[in-house]
C-alpha cells in the first residue's frame, strides 16, 4: 500500500523528476566547482598580457585557458604594452637585467600560430621593450622537443623565470599537465640555469652561442 502501482505514473514521475530537478542540481555542482577552482587560482602581482589573434583551436590554446583562469588579460590590436614583450620580431635577448622593466610594467606575448606568423601586423603591437627568448625546447603536445617553438604560456613562463620570477613561472605552467615536462628538458639540462647566470642581453647571447656549439658537438660525436 501506499506505492503507486500504476507503471505509466511511475515512469512519468521519474521523467518529472529528472527533467525538473537533476539540470539544476547539476547547474548548481557546476557553478561551485567553478567558483572553487577559480578561488584556488593562484593570482600574478604584475600585468601579464597578450595580443591574441585567435589562429589556434580555443580548446589547445594555452593563452585562452590563461584568460579564462584569470591569469592573463587580452590585448586590443593597436593597445601599447609599456612591460617586456615577447615578439619572434624583437632584436634584443631578454636577460636578469629585464627584471626592473617586468616589475614595473609586466610582460606579454603575442599570441599566434608558427605556421601564421607572417600574418601578425608587427607593428600594431609594438613596444619600447621587446624580447626575444634564447635557444630552449617546446614541451607542448604540438612541438614537442623543438627548438624556439614555444607557445603562448611556455614563453610567458621562460621570460618570467629568466627575469627572477620563479613563482610566477611555475603559476602559469602549473595550469598544464605536460607544464613539468617544460622544465625538465630546459631548466634541468640546464639551459634556463646557465642563462639565468648571465646579467645582460649580450651575455645571454653568448651563451646561447655556446649551448647550440656544444650541441652541435654532441651531434658530430656522435655521427648524427
Amino acid at each position: 500500500m501506499g506505492k503507486n502501482k500504476n507503471p505509466s505514473l511511475r515512469s512519468r514521475g521519474k521523467r518529472g523528476y529528472n527533467r525538473q530537478h537533476t539540470p539544476g542540481r547539476l547547474r548548481e555542482h557546476a557553478e561551485q566547482e567553478e567558483n572553487e577552482d577559480l578561488s584556488t587560482t593562484r593570482r600574478i602581482d604584475v600585468p601579464v598580457a597578450m595580443w591574441d589573434f585567435d589562429h589556434c583551436d580555443p580548446r589547445r590554446c594555452s593563452g585562452k585557458k590563461l584568460a579564462r583562469r584569470g591569469l592573463i588579460r587580452e590585448l586590443k590590436i593597436g593597445t601599447r604594452f609599456r612591460g617586456v614583450v615577447v615578439s619572434p620580431k624583437a632584436v634584443t635577448v631578454v636577460s636578469p637585467n629585464d627584471r626592473d622593466i617586468v616589475t614595473r610594467d609586466g610582460l606579454a606575448v603575442v599570441e599566434c600560430s608558427w605556421a601564421r606568423i607572417d600574418e601578425v601586423p608587427f607593428s600594431k603591437i609594438a613596444s619600447p621593450n621587446e624580447r626575444l627568448l634564447p635557444y630552449l625546447l617546446a614541451a607542448n603536445p604540438t612541438n614537442y622537443g623543438r627548438p624556439w617553438r614555444l607557445n603562448c604560456v611556455e614563453a610567458l613562463a621562460a621570460a618570467f623565470y629568466l627575469t627572477g620570477f620563479d613563482a610566477h613561472a611555475n603559476t602559469l605552467m602549473a595550469e598544464f599537465g605536460w607544464g613539468e615536462a617544460f622544465w625538465n628538458i630546459n631548466r634541468y639540462l640546464p639551459y634556463l640555469e646557465r642563462y639565468r647566470t648571465c646579467q645582460s642581453s649580450e651575455e645571454v647571447i653568448t651563451m646561447q652561442e655556446n649551448i647550440i656549439s656544444e650541441l652541435e658537438q654532441a651531434r658530430r660525436d656522435k655521427g648524427w
